[in-house]
């Protein structure tokens, strides 16, 4: 009979028609390697716990805090991509774990960011900025902290003359892009063409959220409901990428001699696998910087441009801001009151410049040319 130990966590594993049982110390993630129940478990078990507690953050580290953040319910809400990009922040500032949480105040912030910048640019730095003034506000309601001292902190702007990320596409760098991808990379970048998916949701979509006519969904960043009607573009896409994928399919199975396994995702790889983020990327990139190389399409064309691009459309259709954000999944329509405002100044500029055109011709009396009207 197994004793009850606290401390411990336990995996039994079959093979080879045996029961093997392995029992690992909870608090460093190691393998108790002596028998269970023996003088020799019971000690090595000591020797892990008093281990793991001259490794244990003080109380009201740095450490300590993230620790707890890591614990709670709201890093458990995240989403995976969200504890990832964190990830990358903790481990930044990994070296200052030991610091107390109260020494952490605006000037050290703003020391912090700009080391980040130095290292690692604009973006991670701003990131930086973000996450430990998230991890303060955690913090204050739970007695951990007075007051966040890093909420003003400001992050660094965009250089004057950077470009914007993930601008939105021309017309003519829409349609060189669709006729020159693969069909599977096409019926991705379709779907964020017209459907305006961000990637993630592109990659992970199910078949069955595609009845032909709509695509149901729900956005993996806010958990949004999002319900499409599919552009006939879309569909046309779709249903070649569906043919191509069933000959392909049909000629595996030929040539094993079995039914290969069809994945459930919409849209699969040219090797008949779902897209991962990172898969999608490199394919989609490699494409771009194909056709940038080539002269075919301006540098900075992102995959998560075209969200802002089907932003665009929507406005210069006629839509409103509140169009964009049901379309978009978004939970406010402050994109779409930018694109609203962008168009708006682009029809006021034109009809200024038409005002000055006009005037200037009575000047000189010369004839209007109506033909670009």
């Amino acid at each position: 009979m197994l004793m009850r130990v606290k401390g411990i966590k336990a995996y039994t594993v079959g093979k080879d028609g045996k029961k093997y049982r392995y029992v690992y110390h909870r608090a460093t993630g190691k393998r108790v390697e002596a028998k269970e129940g023996t003088p020799e478990f019971f000690a090595e078990l000591a020797a892990l716990n008093k281990k793991a507690e001259e490794n244990r953050p003080p109380d009201g580290s740095l450490h300590a805090l993230i620790a707890e953040y890591k614990a709670s319910p709201e890093w458990e809400q995240l989403k995976p991509r969200t504890k990832k990009d964190y990830e990358r922040v903790f481990d930044y500032i990994k070296p200052l774990g030991d610091m107390p949480v109260i020494e952490i105040d605006a000037p050290f912030m703003y020391d912090l960011r700009d080391r980040a910048f130095a290292k690692h640019k604009r973006r991670f730095a701003n990131y930086v900025v973000q996450v430990v003034r998230r991890l303060m506000s955690w913090a204050k309601p739970r007695g951990k902290v007075k007051f966040n001292a890093v909420a003003e902190v400001e992050k660094i702007r965009r250089p004057k003359g950077m470009s914007k990320a993930n601008r939105a596409w021309t017309d003519d760098e829409r349609e060189i892009v669709i006729a020159e991808a693969s069909v599977e990379i096409r019926a991705m970048v379709a779907i964020a063409m017209f459907a305006a998916l961000r990637e993630g949701d592109a990659c992970r979509i199910k078949k069955d959220a595609y009845n032909g006519q709509l695509i149901e969904t729900i956005a993996s960043k806010n958990d949004e409901h999002i319900w499409i009607p599919a552009h006939y573009r879309l569909r046309d896409i779709l249903a070649e990428a569906a043919r191509v994928r069933a000959e392909k399919l049909s000629r595996r199975a030929e040539k094993r001699k079995v039914v290969p396994i069809d994945p459930p995702t919409l849209c699969v790889t040219s090797h008949g696998t779902p897209w991962t983020e990172s898969g999608l990327r490199a394919s989609f990139f490699k494409l771009i910087r194909r056709l940038t190389k080539e002269g075919k399409v301006k540098p900075g064309l992102t995959f998560h441009g075209l969200r802002h691009t089907v932003g665009r459309l929507i406005i210069e259709a006629g839509g409103t801001a509140r169009d964009v954000q049901i379309l978009l999944g978004d939970r406010s329509e402050a994109m779409g009151k930018l694109y609203s405002e962008e168009h708006e100044k682009k029809k006021l500029a034109t009809a200024t410049v038409r005002k000055l055109e006009r005037a200037e011709m009575r000047r000189l009396k010369v004839k209007p040319d109506h033909s670009n009207d």
